[in-house]
């Protein structure tokens, strides 16, 4: 899912100024003058909207068509009335065929929704309004889309999209590529900001502030991994990155937590914050830092996406070149080339040997990247459900800034312990990454994207270290991969306050992260067209019933939000943990209005989504935004 790419490489000097040209326009007093509807807000007497419901469009109060063009009169043209991609593949005057077979070969790469205005991965968090059918006489909507999108180049942009909203009661939400598993970044009848387009970096040689002196860069909110691995390719650097080429660097990556390789070495995506500049709920432009604005430099760091602010830019922590000594292992029930198979029983024997390996390595600042794989998978019928027994695992661990010959001898006790138990297997070779990567600014191909739901669960210590502990763990996941028919992917990683450093150590970072050596997640079987809903419905209870066994053997534990079921019963605690109520009293202090509203962000269990009927179950961005009524 979310592995980092690690960005290797020594640093050489670059000179630049600290901002951007884009924070060059910005709004002011004088622009607002006459003119309520883009005016500035005031959090210390705020008029918020009493209205029950956002205003949704054909609704009395909606913006006139007149309305909406002096919008875009004052944003200069950025404003865009979106039409859902898939639109070729219906029956009207968009309708053609060939177009059509091109947007159903590229649907599950993430870049033909990248670069669209509206679209998102999961389609389903949408409410699969649109989707690329074969059948052309089936209906296409906007329902589950924002209605209008501001193209942000400036910060003047974002302003004014942030002021017209909230003067309008009109919702509003935040997209930059749209890689989200739980319909954030989308939203019916919204006002969305677009920061796609806003792509700079600079590098800071030097940057101090407080306790860190040390290498820096500014980034702007549109930048995505491919575009850190040039930068850092061509400044010779390491960044703690996300590993999806096309997934944002900032925005919901640091926003909620952010893993990486060197998650166990250097902490999170969230830790390496040094300072951010964000447009708030009042339309102001400010900078959040350990000094200034401490509540918003708090939550924006690892306390929910899309619900404090816009976030522009960040001010992140940079390396010299960090070295990576790694080996691959594999082994499964089949044979392979000259390896036996491995039996059942072994194989469970196996995974818990490398289970019990997990708490060293990552306290050596080490890291797995694992999955347990069943054949077959599950697919929706439950009669075909892993029917021959078979299984295989394949785990790649890495070591940060460790030498092939420390690796070597770490990779090798645990290849004896699984020979010990039946497992075996050759010794892999053990190989270390480092000095320049290839210069590219290109994108990859892209990420995949299916529309599947998910869930994660961030596994304490105690559940692979505790030894009768670790039993109740390995059976949970032997019944869910062998009885269930699912995958069992996880990420092993250790991401203490210790490692965070300063400072990362005090952010609004769920603290099941602290606690974590392994993050644990599954999907249900893909759903490659739309499956009628009952369907759907029945195979999330299947899959939450299996997944119910991780819970069950880590009480009080979390999940990693940006890979998480957008259902999760109790978000609150698995998503923030004891920080939530910390994080709601920010919410409601910057953003009095209830303008930025996130699925399952701080504040989002004040408001619902009222769905089309018989769509109640599925946790979908389709339909208008309103209040829960308290009485």
């Amino acid at each position: 899912m979310e592995q980092s790419f690690v960005l290797l490489i020594a640093l050489v000097s670059f000179a630049s100024s600290y901002n951007f040209p884009f924070k060059a326009t910005q709004l002011t007093s004088e622009d607002v003058l006459n003119n309520p509807s883009i005016a500035f807000g005031d959090t210390l007497n705020p008029e918020p909207s009493h209205a029950q419901c956002k205003t949704y469009p054909g609704d009395a109060d909606w913006p006139s068509e007149a309305q909406w063009q002096d919008f875009n009169a004052t944003l200069g043209g950025a404003l865009i009335k979106p039409t859902p991609i898939p639109a070729p593949c219906y029956a009207g005057p968009q309708y053609d065929a060939l177009i059509c077979t091109r947007i159903q070969q590229q649907w599950i790469n993430s870049s033909i929704h990248m670069n669209d205005p509206v679209s998102i991965g999961p389609q389903w968090v949408e409410g699969n309004t649109c989707l690329p059918t074969s059948n052309p006489n089936v209906t296409c909507t906007l329902d589950g889309f924002p209605a209008y999108v501001v193209k942000a180049t400036t910060v003047k942009h974002i302003q004014l999209a942030v002021n017209f909203a909230r003067n309008a009661n009109i919702r509003l939400v935040i997209k930059n590529t749209g890689h989200d598993f739980l319909g954030r970044s989308t939203g019916g009848g919204a006002l969305s900001i677009w920061t796609h387009a806003v792509k700079d970096f600079t590098l800071l040689p030097t940057y101090t502030i407080g306790n860190y002196t040390g290498k820096a860069a500014r980034m702007s909110a549109g930048l995505q991994g491919y575009d850190l691995k040039a930068y850092a390719s061509k400044h010779e650097i390491s960044i703690v990155a996300p590993g999806g080429q096309t997934v944002g660097a900032l925005g919901g990556f640091i926003a909620s937590g952010g893993h990486s390789a060197y998650t166990s070495y250097l902490g999170l995506g969230a830790d390496q914050v040094l300072s951010i500049q964000v447009v708030t709920a009042d339309g102001r432009f400010v900078t959040a830092d350990p000094y200034q604005n401490t509540d918003l430099f708090y939550a924006m760091r690892g306390g929910g996406a899309g619900t404090y602010g816009v976030l522009t830019s960040a001010i992140i922590k940079v390396y010299t070149p960090i070295s990576i000594a790694s080996a691959s292992i594999s082994f499964s029930t089949t044979a392979c080339g000259a390896l036996p198979a491995t039996s059942p029983a072994s194989f469970w024997r196996g995974i818990r040997t490398y289970f019990a390996f997990v708490p060293g390595m990552c306290d050596d600042g080490g890291q797995g990247y694992n999955f347990i794989r069943p054949v077959p998978v599950f697919n929706g019928t439950a009669a075909t459900v892993n029917v021959s027994r078979n299984f295989t695992f394949t785990t790649s661990i890495s070591y940060p800034a460790m030498s092939a010959a420390d690796a070597t001898t770490r990779v090798a006790a645990l290849v004896a312990d699984l020979r010990a138990v039946g497992v075996n297997i050759n010794m892999p070779l053990v190989s270390v990454t480092g000095g320049s990567r290839p210069n590219s600014t290109a994108p990859s191909p892209g990420d995949l994207v299916e529309q599947q739901r998910m869930a994660s669960r961030l596994f304490p210590r105690e559940n692979l270290a505790d030894q009768p502990l670790l039993d109740r763990t390995n059976e949970a996941i032997r019944i869910y991969v062998e009885d269930g028919g699912y995958v069992f992917h996880g990420i092993n990683y250790s991401p203490t306050s210790e490692r965070a450093g300063w400072p990362g150590g005090d952010s609004g970072v769920n603290p099941a992260f602290r606690r974590t050596v392994m993050h644990g997640e599954g999907w249900e079987g893909p759903e490659s067209t739309t499956p009628p809903l009952e369907n759907m419905v029945a195979n999330h209870a299947r899959f939450r019933r299996f997944f119910q066994g991780f819970i069950d053997v880590s009480p009080g534990a979390g999940s990693y939000i940006n890979e998480a079921d957008a259902g999760e019963p109790d978000w609150q605690q698995a998503f923030y943990g004891d920080k939530y109520e910390r994080l709601l009293r920010i919410k409601r202090a910057r953003d009095p209005w209830s303008l930025f509203l996130a699925a399952v962000s701080p504040g989002w269990d004040e408001w619902e989504v009222r769905k089309p009927e018989g769509y109640e179950e599925l946790p979908s961005q389709n339909g208008r935004l309103c209040r829960i009524d308290s009485t």
